[in-house]
């Protein structure tokens, strides 16, 4: 992927650089402020913008979206546990809270808020304050953004190719 996407920075710039040298007599007076080198500099800058341009879409494959839906359910199914006050449960799932927790990792505010909670219900969990961690898991599971589960049916990503797949050893 970077060895096509350097190739193609190098393409770019021949390519300005080729249109500079053919083309800007048509186009500059000889007496003109602004020389070829100018010109190839600004052909450049512009190529490099435009390939940087497409890792801003490096957030925009799925992650998130993958954290709330794999590691959502198995948070709410802790919702017997929560009610029964059985801690160590809560305790056990502590990875996939963490896990899920990724899901905010764009929006930064949400993310120290529930962070700070999750922090919170572990602590509470961990100190066996069974009413605490029913109400901090009730503010928890009650965010809009989970809600969105109990929503929306389960993604199919059977065709999703993974990199466990990519690597495996025969």
């Amino acid at each position: 992927m970077a060895r096509g996407r350097a190739l193609s920075a190098v393409v770019l710039l021949v390519a300005a650089s080729v249109a500079v040298r053919t083309g800007l007599p048509a186009f500059l007076t000889p007496g003109s402020e602004f020389s070829r080198r100018d010109a190839l500099a600004v052909a450049s800058g512009a190529a490099v913008a435009t390939l940087g341009a497409q890792t801003a879409w490096a957030d925009a494959q799925g992650e998130p979206n993958t954290a709330l839906f794999k590691y959502g359910p198995p948070i709410l199914k802790l919702k017997d546990a929560v009610e029964k006050g059985d801690v160590d449960e809560v305790l056990r799932k502590e990875n996939k809270f963490k896990l899920l927790n990724g899901y905010w990792r764009n929006q930064p505010e949400q993310y120290k808020e529930v962070n700070m909670l999750t922090e919170q219900i572990l602590d509470a969990a961990a100190e066996g304050k069974t009413k605490e961690v029913k109400d901090l898991y009730a503010q928890y599971v009650n965010r809009p953004d989970i809600k969105i589960i109990t929503t929306y049916p389960k993604p199919n990503v059977f065709h999703v190719v993974g990199t466990s797949n990519s690597m495996a050893v025969r």
